[in-house]
């Protein structure tokens, strides 16, 4: 009797320690997930950000340069981390000497933007700032933007390039390559990890490591769009969204991260992202006499 009551007890302790371990474990994803965000986006959290960073977050004047064979130009208070090439890398760096004037044939490498969903709106007025600095991850319409373009464009039909097929999770217990689900969601194809678990027996799939990627081809089989979700079942959990300019004469790689809530919305927010972008235009700007909003909490500060 009290061997078996200590059988049961034993069973309770382990029952409740796997529990924990889960926990901890979801907690841990989240984290890193989060801190992937961060570091993607080239910036620190809690205000450890070097005085290099914070100097160099935003540029003294508006943007102007080559993006991919597109003239642009861009309010200072929306593009981020601004790089060009034979600048410092990531603009952490300390520039050595004075940074040479900037033309419409200096050629961009890299910056990034937040705008809001659905109305893609950005990050030029007291309102736009207070209504980010409000949400948290879990209720944010608001996602961040990357562009690679210049001498880090990975060069025409990158996409093509990285084949699901090949994309392997190592784990503790092995090897694991993704296969195509045979129903699509929300207009893509889904890809998970096949395989069993060694110890558990249960798909690996499930785990909420096991990271989920959705493709969405052209009738050629071209790769048109590829994103990666987090598998953490919760609709904060964050996924990356990558496409090509190609189609549309520029060079450059465009990569969005969300709430995976968005998902269902992939398309409508590329389409929507990529005409934010080529509204950059030098061209397009000069024909619309383009004006930062009269509340922009920035002109406010230069007239104090």
């Amino acid at each position: 009797m009290i061997y078996h009551d200590r059988q049961t007890l034993f069973r309770n302790r382990n029952r409740d320690f796997d529990a924990l371990i889960f926990q901890f474990m979801v907690f841990c994803v989240m984290t890193l997930c989060s801190w992937k965000v961060v570091l993607a986006e080239g910036v620190l959290v809690w205000g450890f950000e070097t005085p290099e960073m914070v100097v160099a977050q935003r540029s003294p004047k508006d943007v102007i340069g080559d993006l991919g064979g597109m003239p642009v130009k861009i309010s200072r208070h929306v593009a981020e981390y601004v790089e060009y090439e034979g600048g410092p890398v990531r603009s952490v760096l300390p520039r050595k000497g004075q940074a040479p004037e900037r033309t419409y044939e200096s050629k961009l490498v890299g910056f990034g933007f937040y705008v809001r969903v659905p109305d893609m709106a950005m990050l030029t007025t007291k309102e736009m700032l207070a209504d980010k600095a409000s949400a948290n991850v879990y209720n944010t319409d608001w996602i961040r933007v990357e562009i690679t373009t210049g001498e880090r464009f990975p060069g025409n039909g990158f996409m093509n390039s990285r084949q699901v097929s090949n994309d392997q999770r190592h784990r503790n217990y092995g090897w694991a390559t993704y296969e195509e689900l045979p129903d699509q969601k929300f207009g893509l194809l889904e890809y998970r990890l096949n395989g069993t678990h060694s110890i558990t027996k249960r798909p690996i799939r499930e785990r909420s490591d096991a990271e989920v990627i959705y493709i969405h081809r052209d009738p050629k089989g071209n790769v048109l769009t590829r994103i990666d979700c987090s598998n953490v079942d919760l609709q904060s959990a964050p996924c990356s969204q990558e496409w090509s300019l190609e189609d549309q004469g520029i060079s450059a790689r465009i990569r969005i991260l969300y709430r995976r809530n968005f998902l269902q919305y992939w398309s409508e927010i590329q389409k929507s992202v990529s005409q934010v972008i080529l509204n950059f235009s030098a061209e397009k700007n000069q024909k619309e006499a383009q004006e930062l909003p009269k509340k922009s909490i920035y002109n406010e500060m230069e007239t104090q």
